[in-house]
């Protein structure tokens, strides 16, 4: 009688300190929403003074931790001066408290390496030439 028990016991630690195993678990992807779904979501919690928003306080301050890397992957994925404009897909918390950028920028390194050359030689040339620039302090 002792022994099953024990077994039974074992048996139950066995299964609840086990590693989890998801054999039949589907990871689902999230449907993706408009962007104009996330500047909503944004412009309504701009302002926290409001009693509506008393409880997603904490859900900020917690949100905080992780600030640096949604600004690395912000950084990460800003356009070049070559692109006019980049569309990326975000990540975002429903409360508006972070949102991350949720891609990685793949480039071909000589490529980049030659944009970037052919870039800064124009920009090089538009100071030369002070077409966009003019002198702030003139006598």
């Amino acid at each position: 009688m002792d022994t099953s028990e024990a077994r039974k016991w074992k048996q139950l630690q066995s299964k609840r300190y086990a590693e989890k195993r998801k054999f039949g678990v589907v990871d689902t992807q999230k449907e993706e929403m408009p962007p104009e779904h996330v500047r909503k979501i944004i412009r309504d919690h701009g302002d926290m003074t409001s009693r509506k928003f008393r409880h997603d306080k904490r859900v900020y301050l917690g949100a905080l931790k992780y600030m640096p890397h949604a600004v690395l992957k912000l950084l990460e994925n800003m356009p070049m001066p070559w692109e006019q404009i980049r569309d990326v897909k975000v990540l975002y918390h429903i409360t508006g408290a972070i949102t991350f950028v949720n891609e990685t920028p793949r480039v071909i390194e000589p490529v980049y390496l030659a944009q970037w050359g052919t870039m800064w030689i124009m920009m090089r040339r538009e100071k030369r030439d002070r077409r966009h620039f003019k002198v702030c302090f003139e006598k």
